[in-house]
């Protein structure tokens, strides 16, 4: 199931619940290297099924038996030595005896009943136990990544909390065989644990999944995280991660404090431009997807139609990939991004892919980036001052923009604006870092939160104001008038 799937299953399923934000993390797992004792099947050798079968038939000294079979003493005197050591046969040889008597044990008539003899063996095993659950998994450690995999895929690494590394006695035995089994490169049995001797090596892993948080509706201050594997839902690790002060160890409260903030800031001006000089329709406040949109008044005499789909809704943190994904791949005239900061890690070669695609395809691109590196007092901003573009990011968009006349790259220099404006479908004005920012769980928990307008006369004047930023750059508050057109 890819990540867009689990996000869309995801999203809605728990009552009095928002999903605010995600991580792609790893659940931790130690990957144990065990002694143990085992008591495993043996196939018998044809050498040792031979002599318990001549024992069988009545021969009783080792003479005999070598004579019968018409094999060397200095190879049946080792077997005859190990079928006594293994219990099989009763090698016995009186005082008055001129040679010993060998006869047939009851294990190693049950033996030869089965072609096989059960003896305990020692073996060294790799196993996978769950740091949260602390059970044992049914999976090969092949399955589990690194730390340092980890890092290179930008992976959240669950921690343990408090909880110690395992020892022998936390082991739980009563799946064991279940282990054994699974490693068996055949589908006979392995064998019956005896007993773990020790632990020889432990080692941290981590298997994939996808970190979910949700906000309450009733406490807002309130947050849950929970985990979803490829097999579905993990419940017992959402249970066992609550129970350790999981959420406050990957700050989940962060959700309710600067982002929030930074959000209710920036959204109210955003609102404010768009529903500014259209008093006489205002934009009704998003609704449920399951309700029906209000109808302006002058139009119920000529239509009673409700739209099919929301002509303005608001947007969470992860619902504005898809948003970015369904511009590149579906914009036939008019792509406009503008984005304070570009990172490579968002412009990517499936990004440059779909851009260079648009492009020769005749499509017009525009996109703006760049943000002043002081405040309004002169005085350096360190959230600022990083840098507007990473050197790769701008070598592969430079590419594009000399191969292309229709792709417009623009250094503005000093926008806050986060904006994407695909044709006449849609537009969307956000506190989303389109193209610094994947939304992809990276770092800290982010609660970003955009508003999408799919009215066309709203989209085209916005796209018309943003065209203008392109051309003119930042030079204080203005206002595209009402008869501004787009190019």
């Amino acid at each position: 199931m890819s990540l867009e799937q689990i996000l869309e299953q995801t999203a809605h399923a728990r009552p009095g619940y928002d999903l605010v934000s995600f991580k792609e993390a790893g659940l931790p797992v130690y990957v144990l290297k065990l002694r143990i004792l085992v008591l495993e099947r043996k196939a018998l050798s044809p050498i040792e099924e031979a002599v318990l079968k001549a024992v069988r038939a009545g021969l009783e000294t080792p003479g005999s038996i070598f004579e019968f079979l018409g094999l060397p003493r200095t190879v049946l005197t080792p077997v005859l030595a190990s079928l006594n050591t293994a219990e099989l046969i009763n090698y016995s040889r009186g005082a008055a005896d001129a040679d010993a008597k060998v006869t047939l044990a009851a294990k190693g008539r049950l033996a030869l009943a089965e072609a096989a003899t059960v003896q305990p063996q020692e073996r060294v095993v790799s196993v996978c136990f769950d740091a949260l659950t602390k059970k044992l998994l049914l999976i090969a450690p092949e399955q589990l990544d690194r730390s340092r995999d980890m890092r290179q895929l930008g992976y959240f690494e669950v921690p343990t909390g408090s909880s110690k590394r395992p020892e022998v006695e936390d082991i739980p035995l009563q799946d064991f065989d279940k282990v054994l089994q699974r490693q068996s490169t055949t589908a006979e049995p392995t064998g019956t644990l005896l007993a773990v001797r020790r632990i020889e090596r432990r080692e941290l892993h981590f298997l994939r999944c996808v970190m979910l948080f949700y906000k309450s509706h009733a406490q807002p201050p309130e947050v849950e995280v929970s985990f979803w594997r490829e097999d579905g839902p993990a419940m017992e690790h959402e249970v066992r991660f609550q129970a350790i002060g999981g959420p406050d160890l990957v700050g989940a409260r962060l959700l309710m404090t600067d982002a929030t903030a930074s959000v209710e800031a920036a959204l109210p001006e955003v609102i404010a431009t768009v529903t500014r000089e259209e008093a006489p329709t205002p934009v009704a406040p998003a609704q449920p997807s399951d309700a029906p949109v209000p109808i302006p008044a002058e139009a119920t005499t000529k239509s009673r139609v409700v739209p099919d789909v929301e002509t303005m809704q608001t947007l969470l943190c992860h619902e504005h990939p898809p948003y970015l994904k369904k511009a590149l791949l579906s914009a036939k005239r008019k792509l406009v991004i503008v984005s304070p900061w570009i990172r490579d890690s968002v412009i990517d070669w499936p990004f440059i892919a779909s851009l260079d695609a648009l492009l020769r395809s005749g499509v017009e691109v525009y996109i703006g980036y760049g943000i002043e590196k002081a405040d309004g007092n002169g005085k350096r901003n360190a959230a600022k001052d990083k840098p507007d573009i990473t050197a790769r990011a701008e070598t592969d968009l430079r590419e594009l923009a000399n191969r292309y006349k229709n792709f417009h790259f623009v250094h503005i220099g000093n926008t806050h604006r986060k904006s994407l404006v695909c044709d006449d479908q849609f537009a969307v004005v956000t506190s989303f870092n389109w193209l610094s920012y994947k939304g992809d769980s990276q770092g800290s928990p982010r609660d970003e939160r955009g508003i999408v307008f799919r009215k066309k006369h709203h989209v085209e004047r916005l796209v018309a104001e943003e065209l203008e930023l392109l051309g003119k750059g930042y030079a204080g508050a203005s206002r595209v008038g009402p008869g501004a057109r787009v190019k």
